[in-house]
């Protein structure tokens, strides 16, 4: 017998242990294998994780968030999922966790963690990194370094941190820097630095990294390694020609400093400036207002835009004033080629459609066959489709034509951005008598006259069929009082002789010796006879008027006849029947009620089935009564042979032509009979 507990571990540090086979356990009876290290951890994929493997491991505490703490071990880094641990907790404080695996949003961490403090340790050394690490999550949750220029620096009330933007190359990473109460931090804008911190990012619901992000514990953490420039407006000045232009020496990742006429402000801290026979747009989050005229001073960091050069994370400051800069008037072809791009222009054009939302106004135009838009604020603009507008507005390229099998690109498309309505000038506006107008009217005209025809043929139609309506009708109820005559007149003669005739056979039998046995054969005979032609008689006086419709309704009849017909079968009947809500005509609810006592007494007698759907359904214009039954079913091809003599199926296909209805049978040997009559009302 075993004795205590056997453990084997793999010598892998990505290894899982066995755990272990408690003493006295039934065989097959395995825990689940011990996690003892982060790596390990890092390695349960998600659909393990949520089978809670039990964890034991010790590791140092890295970093905070709301709800999780994040610690690091020889092998690698996850997190626990523990709120409001900065209470019991601290950055170093190595410590013992037990709990069970948690699927986190990204990786696998530690579910109802147990933790006890162990003392404390140096944090793991950072591993050094690029943006592509970061992107390709290598090191996710590990304590990291990283290298780039900050070009902007915010705090944030909603989380209380600092929002570092850092650039490394040519990606952005933010840097969340815990503020420690801190109100101030020194002017890392433009400087290079070095930043330790934990690596994480932006998760979606499929588990998929968005953007990755660098938590820092706190502002020592990030190191000056270049300084910044100790004021930028005092840098040397450039055109907006000359940015990012060939330099041997390479282009700066410095701030640079530029100056330009105001052509356009947009609340979203977009900036248009004209400097020369230039545009430029300056990207910044500095709210002081401006006007177009006003001259400005801006310092940011150049960088590429989708066909020209543009300063992002900017400062300005204004220099002077004057009146608004002229648009230059150009055409589509000259603002296709020209460097015009960020620059005011004046195009003219024809409006092909005015679009509306809740922001912006957008105005479709064209010129030969070309078209693009024009954007302003939202204004109420009344202009006529077809009219040729002057619009002035900065221009845009959209889209790039590549250089093909040389280096040059060129615009392919452009859009305007529009100031206000008084940017936009009516040259002329179309006829109101246009061929598209005529063309409606005249559709509109000939569309009544094909109404009106309509009209006409249906109301003729409509005529003809009430009339139709009418003469069945009047057939239909002379037909039935004449049935009702003669069930009268049948059930007085007929019936009263077939009733004394039985009388007097029994009273002759009474009367006859024992030992007349012959003729008391004979005369049992002809009472087997009699009582035949009786229900023979009374059959068919049923088939002329039905006595269960004479004191109630048609869902009632149709109940009671379903517990007739299967009471001591040990047949389970179920009913569903709607009430009409007017009148129906004795001709349905007649031939209706014997179409359902034939397919009730054909499903009991030949399908000995185990249970029966009979069912009745009202809608406006038609009503169904369906019967079905789960029993033996047949092949209704046979049906199709009259010399079989299947008269019960030929009966309910009179009724139901009498009726105008569709009767439908759908029968599968094995599989049951269903039979449904569709009556239109």
């Amino acid at each position: 017998m075993l004795k205590g507990f056997m453990t084997r571990r793999w010598q892998s540090g990505v290894g899982w242990g066995f755990g272990w086979l408690a003493l006295g356990a039934p065989l097959g009876l395995i825990a689940a294998p011990l996690i003892t290290n982060l790596a390990q951890l890092r390695a349960v994929p998600f659909s393990q994780a949520t089978q809670q493997l039990p964890v034991r491991l010790s590791a140092i505490v890295t970093a905070f968030n709301p709800n999780s703490v994040f610690i690091q071990d020889a092998t690698g880094g996850s997190f626990l999922s523990y709120p409001n641990a900065q209470t019991v907790l601290a950055i170093g404080d190595y410590v013992e966790v037990e709990g069970v695996t948690y699927p986190g949003r990204f990786l696998t961490g530690v579910g109802t963690p147990q933790v006890r403090q162990l003392g404390k340790r140096e944090l793991p050394a950072p591993m050094e990194v690029d943006y592509d690490d970061l992107v390709f999550s290598r090191y996710h949750y590990e304590r990291v370094a990283v290298r780039g220029i900050v070009h902007s620096l915010r705090h944030s009330l909603e989380t209380d941190r600092w929002v570092m933007n850092l650039t490394m190359g040519r990606q952005r990473l933010e840097v969340q820097i815990a503020s420690h109460g801190a109100t101030n931090l020194p002017p890392w804008v433009g400087a290079k630095v070095r930043v330790t911190g934990l690596a994480g990012g932006n998760i979606n619901n499929r588990r998929q990294l968005l953007a990755p992000q660098l938590l820092v514990n706190q502002p020592a953490d990030v190191r000056v390694e270049t300084p910044p420039v100790a004021d930028p407006f005092a840098a040397p000045l450039l055109s907006a020609s000359e940015l990012l232009n060939f330099r041997p020496e390479g282009l700066t990742q410095q701030r640079v400093r530029v100056r330009g006429i105001v052509t356009l402000h947009q609340p979203d801290g977009v900036l248009f400036l004209r400097d020369g026979q230039f545009g430029l747009l300056v990207e910044t989050d500095q709210l002081d207002p401006l006007k177009p005229g006003d001259e400005v001073e801006a310092v940011g960091f150049a960088a590429m835009g989708r066909f020209s050069a543009y300063l992002e994370d900017a400062r300005f400051r204004v220099v002077g004033s004057g009146p608004p800069p002229p648009p230059q008037t150009m055409s589509l072809t000259q603002a296709l080629t020209d460097n015009n791009d960020a620059n005011l222009i004046v195009l003219q054009a024809y409006l092909v459609e005015t679009l509306l939302n809740p922001k912006e106004t957008t105005l479709m135009l064209r010129i030969a066959d070309v078209i693009f838009s024009a954007r302003l604020p939202r204004t109420e603009v009344h202009l006529r489709n077809g009219s040729e507008l002057q619009v002035a507005g900065v221009c845009r390229v959209v889209e790039v034509n590549p250089g093909g099998s040389g280096f040059g690109a060129s615009p392919r498309s452009i859009e305007l951005l529009l100031r206000s309505g008084a940017d936009i000038n009516v040259l002329s506006e179309p006829s109101g008598w246009t061929v598209r107008r005529l063309a409606i009217i005249a559709g509109a005209l000939f569309g009544l006259a094909l109404l009106a025809f309509g009209w006409v043929v249906l109301l003729r139609r409509r005529v003809a069929d009430q009339a139709q309506i009418i003469r069945a009708k009047v057939q239909r109820e002379a037909v039935l009082e004449e049935r009702h005559r003669v069930a009268r007149e049948m059930h007085d003669t007929l019936a009263q002789s077939f009733s004394g005739l039985g009388f007097q056979l029994e009273a002759l039998q009474t009367r006859l010796p024992a030992e007349a046995v012959v003729a008391r054969q004979q005369l049992e005979t002809a009472q087997k006879m009699v009582r035949h032609g009786q229900e023979d008689f009374r059959r068919s006086l049923l088939n002329l008027r039905p006595r269960e419709l004479d004191a109630a309704s048609l869902a009632t009849a149709l109940a009671e006849l379903a517990e007739q017909s299967t009471r001591g079968t040990g047949i389970e009947i179920r009913c569903d029947l709607q009430t009409p809500d007017g009148k129906l005509s004795e001709l349905v609810e007649t031939n209706l009620l014997r179409i359902a006592q034939e397919s009730l007494v054909n499903a009991v007698h030949h399908g000995h089935p185990r249970h029966i759907q009979l069912s009745l359904e009202v809608a406006s214009a038609w009503l169904r009564l369906t019967v079905i039954d789960d029993g033996q079913g047949f092949d209704p091809r046979k049906l199709e042979n009259r010399a079989d003599g299947h008269f019960g199926w030929r009966g309910i296909r009179e009724r139901a032509g009498q009726m105008d209805a569709q009767v439908e049978l759908q029968s599968t040997p094995g599989q049951g009979t269903t039979v449904r009559v569709n009556v239109p009302l």
